[in-house]
């Protein structure tokens, strides 16, 4: 087990438990003795981590079904969340990967470096050089961080903390087009980006290509595909297991006008809104990478989601949010 405390676990870590299943940890609020994260790799035949074979699962449905019918313990029915969640408790953690130590042990590394390994180095630090952040606020997240990475695998960084996050964001933004070595989607790589991250939303390709191409949290290094994840600390945020009560309500489409997009980079991203037809809808939120930089203040939008009624349990005050990304036909998008 690396070194990092139970409560420091956000979005990036990863889990390993006793039946070498690999969770990803998901946001930054958890319950004490537990941590929300979703089941990512399975033993089975592919990529290897210390003799175990691993397969990747990308359907959040799919991964639900797995646990359900092999591992059913890491389903749990969250009264604060009103719904079944996936989550590890203490007890079941055999290993925490630490994304900003796994980072500074490859940036040490002395060894043979692969292609992957060295393009990740040389991308972080003209990252580093560009946005004025340091070593300790960046990590390398994904298949690397797992050590099951291969040729075709992509750079998966994370970058930590609220002021470092805005300021690493403000000056990549600036000088997105200045870092030598980065190059956007464009042409052929942003039609297959568009189809793989969007696929079933075929009809909104056209508008969702001209999103995709000015996002800059994402992009081409040195012929390798990045993304890199914003991430808020536990402690910069105002919220703890319990202060909400969620309620789950059905499946919707709805439009509405941005308020706020200034949580739009991070992940979790929340957009803040405002709507004629539904008045106490006030959230859209996302734990999924794809949804961030996705719209801005002042436009009118469309979204499909999960609608959630949100309950303060210190003052009683509630309201609505849409919970983007948990089905692949979800979307946000400018009218």
């Amino acid at each position: 087990m690396m070194n990092v405390s139970f409560e420091s676990l956000v979005e990036g870590y990863f889990i390993i438990t006793p039946e070498n299943l690999i969770f990803e940890v998901k946001g930054v609020v958890h319950p004490k003795h537990r941590v929300i994260a979703y089941l990512r790799y399975i033993p089975e035949n592919g990529q290897k981590k210390s003799g175990v074979n691993y397969q990747k699962i990308y359907d959040l449905g799919r991964r639900e079904n797995y646990l359900e019918s092999n591992f059913p313990e890491y389903l749990w029915f969250s009264e604060v969340h009103g719904r079944v969640i996936q989550s590890v408790t203490r007890e079941k953690i055999v290993s925490i990967l630490n994304p900003v130590e796994y980072l500074a042990h490859m940036k040490n590394h002395r060894g043979t470096k692969s292609e992957l390994h060295e393009a990740t180095i040389a991308l972080v630090r003209k990252l580093i050089h560009w946005t004025g952040i340091s070593w300790s606020d960046i990590g390398v997240t994904g298949s690397q961080l797992l050590g099951i990475a291969t040729k075709e695998s992509d750079i998966d960084l994370v970058v930590y903390g609220n002021d470092t996050c805005r300021k690493f964001y403000d000056n990549l933004l600036s000088n997105y087009n200045e870092i030598q070595g980065i190059i956007p989607y464009s042409g052929d790589s942003l039609n297959k980006h568009v189809a793989f991250r969007w696929g079933d939303l075929a009809k909104d390709h056209e508008i969702l290509r001209k999103i995709e191409s000015k996002k800059v949290l994402q992009g081409f290094f040195n012929g390798y595909e990045f993304f890199i994840r914003l991430v808020k600390r536990p402690e910069e945020i105002d919220d703890y297991y319990g202060k909400k009560q969620y309620e789950m309500m059905d499946y919707c489409t709805t439009r509405c006008v941005v308020k706020d997009d200034t949580d739009s980079i991070f992940t979790p991203c929340t957009y803040t809104v405002e709507s004629s037809n539904n008045t106490i809808l006030r959230r859209l939120v996302s734990y999924r990478g794809r949804f961030t930089e996705q719209v801005t203040t002042g436009m009118s939008v469309r979204a499909k989601g999960r609608l959630e009624k949100v309950t303060d349990s210190m003052t009683g005050d509630s309201f609505q949010q849409l919970v983007l990304g948990e089905n692949s036909s979800d979307y946000l998008l400018p009218v």
